[in-house]
């Protein structure tokens, strides 16, 4: 709630004669009954295994000339060097 609106409600009621602030209402709450929580199981899509290795694949192009390099992940850094070899 904003404080300003909480404010202005205030000085309403003050200006109407009333300088109590009025009781707040617990039993209507309270006599309302909220229903008790249940579990929903949901229906979840099966995961996907991961692939025992994972790999980078690299596409170089020039001109006409196409060549695709499939890399092993866990070798990522032997293929920076090789790319940096490759593009003296």
């Amino acid at each position: 709630m904003n404080a300003n609106v909480l404010r202005r409600w205030l000085k309403e009621h003050q200006r109407s004669g009333c300088h109590q602030l009025p009781k707040p209402c617990v039993t209507a709450l309270a006599e309302t009954p909220s229903p008790a929580p249940t579990f929903i199981a949901l229906a979840l899509p099966p995961v996907a295994p991961m692939h025992q290795e994972q790999e980078i694949k690299v596409e170089l192009r020039k001109g006409e000339l196409s060549m695709t390099v499939t890399w092993p992940l866990s070798a990522a850094a032997d293929l920076a060097s090789w790319t940096a070899a490759l593009l003296k």
